[in-house]
């Protein structure tokens, strides 16, 4: 199977890029710069501490989890934000005739580039839609006290907000002691592979795939705060994982979670 992969730049992106060159025929890697930034959010030099320390803590966990990810295995491309979508780079990556488009962590890519390969773009979501899309997924579920809803969503896109056809959930495994950062990094390894099973099957034939119903929460960008990021802390200092790991049986049986099929 032909790949082109859309990304991003950090190491989590060059981790899912090579992670998915080792099972597909990745032909194309383009690497989309990213426009967010974290301390815009901040009122005070207080606000700014915060945030700057979460960031920073992130960091240098996906330092330890992809440390020989620095860099994208294939040679890439690199494109400012949104320039996945500029007709030059449409024009290049159908000349490079991918049977597949496995997309992580871009912009919002719009219609041209998903009618240029109708039913054949995956994308991972951080997050378990419906239950959680938009923005920081995979954050607000630990804000909000529900780490079962920490995970990730391979589907179909569309141009909804992460709302395409769901091909497959993956869920990370948490155990005591893990922090936000192990569990988003967890998240990624485990979405990395799903993308990759994904990309196989859809090689293979047509790929099952289940429609979102509406219902779940959507998070922007602009609902990040300096305030958030003290009740997730909050949230795990006062045993939000360990309370989690002691009814976990009876938490993750209120979820509705598709499984890829064989084909």
């Amino acid at each position: 199977m032909r790949a082109i992969v859309l990304t991003s730049t950090m190491r989590r992106h060059c981790f899912v890029a090579n992670t998915v060159s080792r099972l597909v025929d990745v032909v194309g890697v383009w690497q989309e710069a990213k426009s967010f930034q974290p301390l815009a959010y901040a009122d005070t030099p207080d606000d700014a501490a915060v945030i700057e320390r979460h960031f920073d803590a992130r960091q240098a966990s996906e330092d330890a989890f992809f440390a020989d990810h620095e860099t994208v295995h294939r040679a890439a491309r690199s494109v400012p934000p949104g320039g996945c979508n500029h007709p030059a780079v449409l024009e290049a990556m159908r000349a490079a005739r991918p049977g597949v488009v496995l997309v992580f962590g871009t912009g919002l890519l719009k219609r041209p580039l998903l009618d240029l390969f109708p039913d054949r773009v995956l994308n991972i979501h951080l997050g378990l839609s419906p239950y959680y899309r938009g923005a920081g997924t995979n954050f607000w579920p630990l804000v909000n006290g529900e780490p079962e809803y920490c995970g990730a969503t391979i589907h179909f896109m569309d141009e909804g907000v992460d709302s395409g056809p769901i091909v497959e959930h993956v869920r990370p495994d948490i155990q005591a002691g893990d922090g936000p950062h192990e569990i988003g990094n967890k998240t990624i390894i485990a979405a990395a592979g799903a993308l990759g099973r994904a990309a196989v099957a859809l090689g293979r034939g047509p790929v099952a795939s289940t429609p979102q119903g509406a219902d779940g929460r959507v998070y922007r960008r602009a609902d990040f705060s300096a305030a958030a990021v003290r009740r997730l802390y909050d949230r795990f200092e006062r045993g939000m994982i360990a309370d989690y790991l002691a009814h976990r049986a009876e938490r993750d049986a209120a979820l509705s979670l598709v499984t890829l099929e064989p084909s």
